[in-house]
């Protein structure tokens, strides 16, 4: 029987990440005509900071599942940082991968006050801390649009962002311009 899902030797058939190569107003159109979930930006991108990145997670019969974007520019104490923002449908696992979290799902709250909050869409959103088996990144999730909404950045002290009036728009439905950076390595299958 023929199937378009990838094969994991961990988890069975998952659906292939496509990684986006043409960073330009053609691909951010036709990602935001066949997904599902949104496609996060920024908004505003902060100051200095670009869009390196696109990639999406379905096959060519169905639409697209989970998103992820990359965005580099400098880090708040120093150096370069890079965002990963993951939207995704439960039970795909891409935003658990990226965080090396080892945790397929949001993790359990249990009454925990949230890390960091956000606005995506204009909607208050709470991000928990999630619990890394690596110390080069800091990661975030949260619910925002239905989905899961993860926020891992590189190096760890990238992610103090969350802390600022950060804001999320679904470039679905908002028309932003953005700004290019160099591809970024991070979003591919294996970003561990």
């Amino acid at each position: 029987m023929y199937s378009s899902d990838w094969r994991c030797a961990r988890h069975g058939g998952v659906l292939p990440l496509k990684r986006l190569h043409h960073l330009d107003e053609a691909t951010l159109s036709h990602v935001r005509t066949r997904s599902e979930v949104p496609v996060w930006l920024p908004d505003p991108v902060p100051q200095g900071w670009g869009l390196s990145g696109l990639a999406t997670v379905g096959d060519e019969r169905s639409r697209v599942r989970a998103t992820v974007t990359s965005f580099r520019g400098p880090a708040p104490l120093g150096g370069d940082g890079e965002w990963l923002i993951v939207a995704e449908e439960p039970g795909i696992g891409l935003g658990a991968s990226y965080a090396a979290s080892g945790e397929p799902e949001l993790p359990t709250r249990d009454g925990a006050v949230p890390a960091a909050k956000l606005h995506a869409e204009g909607r208050p959103t709470s991000l928990w801390p999630v619990r890394t088996t690596v110390t080069d990144r800091s990661s975030y999730v949260g619910e925002a649009a239905g989905v899961w909404l993860w926020l891992i950045s590189f190096p760890a002290d990238a992610g103090y962002a969350v802390l600022e009036d950060l804001t999320l728009s679904d470039a679905r439905t908002a028309a932003l311009e953005l700004a290019a950076e160099h591809p970024s390595e991070r979003i591919r299958p294996n970003p561990v």
